[in-house]
């Protein structure tokens, strides 16, 4: 009897979220991508394979740090059977009117990092650059890709749409940018300043450097594209501020090596995507959540 319950929670659970996987997969290889600048669509086709495989890696990963965090000593239930308790009571909380305290403390909490502020201005500003940049760009992707492969909304197509430049153009740019300076700050800080409540391990290392190599490689594969002329990047350049400035350092030959080093970039970011649960980036974003989750179910009065 206790073996088949056992088997009917973990079932409960991990049908649903494989399936789910499948199902996103599906929509990653499915879209049509129509307007990747690239020329060969081999090298497309080699990206889709790599990132289909991150987003399992990544999937993987985040359930495996929740069902970590739902074991305890004490405790009577199964791991899988408390995170899809936890799961009904943050759905339920936000069904009855708790979205707007649950947003207010993750913006607060996860986004705008207010407890660090208290403690060191800089550190804060570092961090909130960082990770602020990268949610945001996060959101700015899923905004952009679903206007133009599923909505084909033609602002974001046309070389002149509004959507196009601001978005597109400047906005990951801008966003970019405010990850570069913050992760400027942190070389600076760890490998120069050295205070000495800092103690930089390999993971911190090789988080800095993992994200400082995708965002200088986007910058870089921008400039090509604005120095080769390549579709996409010839008209209306100013308004991808960062790329242009590279631009102005790169020969119009670069444009050749275009579609290598948007494979390279390509792979790059979807190996940071499959990292991301395994780094202390993903903690800093889950773990307000998960306290708040927490004292959401000892609200409740149930935190067995």
């Amino acid at each position: 009897m206790a073996t088949d319950r056992y088997l009917s929670e973990r079932a409960a659970l991990y049908v649903p979220f494989f399936s789910f996987i499948v199902l996103l997969c599906a929509v990653i290889l499915l879209l049509p991508y129509e307007t990747v600048y690239i020329r060969d669509r081999t090298y497309l086709s080699m990206f889709l394979v790599v990132i289909v495989l991150s987003v399992f890696v990544f999937s993987i990963g985040t359930l495996y740090n929740f069902l970590m965090w739902m074991r305890g000593k004490g405790m009577t239930t199964t791991p899988e059977r408390r995170l899809i308790g936890f799961a009904k009571l943050a759905i339920g909380s936000l069904a009855h009117g708790r979205l707007v305290k649950a947003t207010r403390t993750l913006l607060k909490d996860a986004l705008y990092l207010s407890k660090l502020k208290d403690r060191s201005v800089s550190r804060w500003f570092m961090h909130l650059m960082i990770l602020g940049g990268f949610i945001f760009m996060f959101i700015l992707d899923l905004i952009v890709t679903f206007s133009l492969d599923v909505l084909r909304y033609q602002p974001m197509i046309d070389e002149t749409g509004w959507a196009k430049l601001w978005l597109r153009d400047f906005g990951f740019d801008l966003v970019g940018f405010m990850m570069l300076i913050g992760l400027v700050m942190a070389c600076i800080r760890r490998s120069i300043l050295k205070p000495k409540i800092v103690r930089t391990e390999l993971p911190d290392a090789v988080s800095i450097l993992f994200l400082l190599a995708v965002v200088l490689g986007g910058f870089i594969l921008e400039g090509m594209g604005i120095a080769g002329g390549i579709p996409g990047h010839d008209q209306n350049v100013e308004y991808s501020f960062v790329g242009y400035a590279f631009s102005l350092m790169m020969p119009a030959s670069s444009g050749d090596w275009y579609d290598a080093v948007w494979l390279v970039h390509g792979v790059m970011s979807a190996l940071l995507i499959a990292y991301i649960p395994f780094s202390k980036l993903f903690h800093m974003i889950a773990t307000p959540i998960a306290i708040e989750l927490d004292r959401m179910m000892i609200d409740k009065g149930g935190s067995a």
